[in-house]
């Protein structure tokens, strides 16, 4: 190769890179709090990602308002036609990863976009570096001009100090129109670490959020790490969602205590619900373990006569879903025996949509 044929393949290759360098500078960029932000129970919190208001602080454990700053479950919703988008976001924590959850899923983004067929398929995961200043580009598609819906989910242990979407200036990036009418009240879940997230490999795989792009209606995930215990004014802070219904899963923290215990809490929470929501569905979820021989367990038998009781006593649209099929029998369900995987994530979700799909209809 001559030293002309050098040199204008350098020439290349610097004006691809100053052309890509113009393309990043030129993006014009929205303040994501602009689209629709799916997954908040409350307009009025402290920051556009935090997942509990301010009356609710003295109402739930010290840690579940801590982690109330994660933004689990919360998604941005918008349009655009653009074949490539970048996102730019900034973190609360600098604890980007745990020993037993990447950093993907703790404080990564995750977008999806709606396929012409209507399903939700995964387009990327915006890894996290740094507590200020992480970007990525997602490309959508070669396919450009036609407008598609996305969803963009927010880290699941590190809140959102900033979050920013960039796309081409000659593209639509704009507010998507509302949902369906009959698919806007959101499903509430709530519970413990395990609804939060852990230990999802990123935040499109909790599994609240692939049952919420199963049934095509927003969620509000309340898992809170340790803190899904099921304290009696808990109910007061659900009952002020308008749900169209509400996942109860808490026995991995609430523990082996005595049925009058399990009996106290349920009843609380049903009665608190009630008093709001007469008639939505509630749906407790029994414990899960790697060995089926051990299903039901005293947790689950526990929590199911005091739903038993309530349905006896004429409390109407009370739900039992057992453990034993929620994260399958061939031990690839959990990272550590109780956190869930991918895998585990996946199968809660599958098992407990037919359940959900019927009461909603």
């Amino acid at each position: 190769m001559n030293l002309s044929h050098w040199t204008q393949c350098l020439l290349s290759v610097c004006f691809a890179m100053h052309c890509s360098t113009l393309t990043a500078q030129e993006l014009t960029w929205r303040d994501a709090t602009s689209f629709e932000i799916e997954g908040r129970g409350w307009s009025q919190t402290a920051g556009p990602f935090d997942r509990l208001p301010d009356s609710a602080r003295e109402k739930v454990p010290p840690t579940a308002w801590d982690l109330s700053k994660d933004s689990a479950g919360i998604c941005v919703r918008f349009m655009t036609d653009a074949g490539s988008l970048d996102v730019r976001w900034s973190l609360t924590e600098d604890a980007l990863a745990m020993p037993h959850m990447p950093a993907t899923g703790v404080s990564g983004v995750d977008l999806y976009l709606r396929s012409a067929k209507g399903d939700w398929k995964f387009v990327g995961n915006g890894r996290p570096h740094k507590v200020e200043g992480n970007s990525s580009t997602f490309s959508l598609s070669e396919e450009q001009k036609t407008l598609r819906e996305c969803l963009l989910y927010l880290p699941l242990y590190n809140g959102i100090k900033s979050l920013e979407i960039g796309a081409s200036p000659d593209t639509r990036l704009e507010p998507p129109p509302p949902r369906p009418a009959r698919l806007r009240k959101p499903v509430v879940v709530y519970g413990t670490s395990i609804a939060q997230g852990g230990c999802a490999s990123r935040p499109g795989m909790v599994w609240s959020a692939i049952l919420g792009r199963l049934l095509d209606r927003p969620m509000i995930n309340l898992g809170f790490s340790s803190s899904g215990t099921m304290e009696p004014p808990v109910g007061e802070v659900l009952a002020e969602i308008d749900a169209s219904a509400y996942i109860i899963d808490c026995l991995w923290n609430i523990g082996n205590t005595s049925q009058e215990d399990y009996t106290h809490r349920v009843t609380h929470l049903v009665e608190a619900i009630r008093k709001v929501h007469p008639l939505t569905p509630i749906v407790f979820v029994g414990q899960s373990l790697l060995q089926p021989e051990k299903h039901p367990t005293e947790m689950t038998r526990k929590q199911e006569t005091a739903v038993l009781n309530l349905k006896k006593q004429g409390v109407k649209n009370l739900f039992l879903v057992p453990g034993t099929h929620l994260i399958g029998d061939d031990g690839e369900g959990t990272v550590d025996g109780v956190h869930l995987t991918d895998i585990g994530m996946q199968r809660q979700a599958k098992c407990l949509f037919p359940v959900l799909r019927k009461l909603l209809r």
